[in-house]
């Protein structure tokens, strides 16, 4: 239905100042979150353009699109769908693993029993997509350009230029869980169309008691995080009821302003019913009669995020919405305190601590710590032992002088660029002749390092110019990193 995120990995140990965070592909982390003062919750642009986003004029959360528009199920015939998806997918060449474009899928479909919410449908050998999208629509009174819009919004089966198997296993995405195969009996283009529709009409009968039902108030989540805030919605009617039960998050104004787009970086969009309006609205006109040229309307607003610390509130906490999603995901669990848990997001982290991320960005690999330390100021057995060793081995960092790693030193920001650099597999690059940033010379101690973080979009650096190589980097910094490799 929408992409959640991945499963949690385990914490690091909350022992220690550098034991409630890590971070995951570095050559991804984005640097330029040390550099800023963050972003909290995306929020909407100071000035508008004065036309609204192609295809969101008058788009309302609550009345997504009407129940004539919803459940006119006559609205395309057979042929009207086929050459529908010719035209549109006019550029998709069927997959060299067997998936074929829409234009060109032919499918036996079953016969199909009555049921509470669909007519029976007769088996039919060798239908063509138009057939399949329209019986099951004319049996379960469901528009088939809703269906369309739903193929799009889903797997993006419309437009692609190349179909894949698990595209048409998850067309609808029923019965389909996130980062899992669907359900045997609902996988598959023939099986998706039918269930998929079917839903349709079920989820919106109030009869049934799903989540959201039409004339009622709900603060509705934006994403699948809760700390990314809630809107309140009130749904107009039993369509609007069933799409969001379908896909049960209503759009933010970052992701309603940003159009047809992704917001980057940003947990906190999700695109299923903005997509749905939109993509109903460029093709068959506005499924609710809103007139095209108005702007949409201001995304709901309902009630703060929860503190995932207590020092971490909404509203006034840099990188929030990155430190919550390291609650969320199990990554931090801060310290112990008497009203609750800390984060203590501008304390620094250590050396230790940054090889512990680094280790757990290269996925936790297989090591075997050696039994004699190469460092004298990392005894075995110490605090992330194992991780500053295996850095060691991998060539990630050669400690200080001859023979001592300053586990507990902090980490500066150069030393960062070349732990990314290092991390990311030394990527051939030659750095300019022209330093990038003010403060960091062609002979500056890495130097190549600092530019090529710069040359990728790891690091802007600051608004002065500066790169200020030598200032530690913080937790909360540290919560941007991880976040924006998850993310991004």
């Amino acid at each position: 239905m929408v992409s959640t995120s991945p499963a949690p990995r385990h914490a690091l140990s909350a022992t220690t100042a550098s034991a409630n965070a890590g971070l995951r592909r570095p050559a991804l982390a984005l640097l330029a979150l040390l550099l800023l003062a963050g972003s909290m919750l995306a929020a909407a642009p100071s000035a508008r353009a004065e036309t609204p986003p192609s295809g969101l004029g008058g788009f309302s959360p609550n009345l997504l699109i009407t129940d004539t528009m919803m459940f006119k199920a006559d609205s395309m015939n057979r042929d009207q769908v086929d050459a529908f998806l010719r035209k549109e997918g006019s550029a998709c060449k069927d997959g060299t693993d067997g998936a074929p474009c829409l234009k060109n899928l032919r499918e036996n479909t079953p016969r199909r029993a009555a049921t509470a919410y669909c007519d029976a449908v007769p088996a039919v050998k060798n239908a063509t997509a138009g057939q399949i999208i329209t019986d099951a629509a004319r049996a379960c009174g469901v528009n088939p350009q809703v269906i369309l819009v739903m193929l799009q919004k889903e797997q993006g089966l419309i437009t692609t230029r190349n179909a894949t198997p698990r595209q048409l296993e998850k067309a609808l995405g029923f019965a389909c869980p996130d980062f899992r195969a669907c359900d045997d009996k609902y996988s598959g283009f023939v099986h998706q169309i039918y269930y998929g529709t079917s839903r349709l009409q079920e989820y919106g009968d109030p009869q049934r008691g799903y989540r959201y039902q039409a004339g009622r108030t709900y603060t509705i989540q934006y994403s699948p995080y809760e700390f990314c805030g809630y809107g309140e919605v009130t749904i107009a009617n039993r369509a609007t009821a069933a799409l969001y039960n379908y896909t049960p998050f209503t759009p933010t104004q970052a992701t309603l302003d940003a159009g047809a787009g992704a917001v980057s970086d940003d947990v906190c969009a999700t695109y299923g019913n903005r997509n749905f309006f939109r993509n109903f609205s460029l093709w068959f006109g506005s499924p609710t009669g809103a007139p095209e040229s108005r702007w949409p309307i201001s995304a709901p607003w309902g009630k703060d995020p929860a503190a995932p610390f207590v020092d971490v509130p909404y509203g006034s906490s840099i990188f929030f919405t990155e430190i919550a999603w390291m609650k969320h995901e199990g990554l931090s669990e801060g310290w112990k305190e008497k009203n609750g848990y800390s984060y203590r997001p501008l304390r620094p982290i250590a050396r230790d601590a940054m090889v512990a991320f680094l280790y757990r960005a290269a996925g936790e690999p297989e090591f075997t710590p050696p039994r004699v330390s190469p460092f004298k100021d990392v005894p075995v057995g110490s605090t992330f032992y194992k991780e500053i060793t295996w850095a060691e081995a991998q060539g990630i960092t050669t400690g200080w002088g001859k023979d001592s790693f300053r586990p507990l030193a902090p980490v500066n920001r150069d030393a960062m660029a070349a732990f990314l650099y290092r991390s990311a597999g030394e990527p051939a690059y030659t750095p300019p002749r022209d330093s990038p940033f003010e403060d960091v010379s062609s002979t500056s101690t890495f130097y190549k390092e600092i530019s090529w973080a710069e040359s990728v979009g790891i690091t802007t650096g600051w608004s002065d110019g500066t790169y200020r190589p030598l200032q530690p980097i913080n937790r909360d910094a540290m919560a941007a990193f991880v976040y924006r490799w998850k993310v991004a």
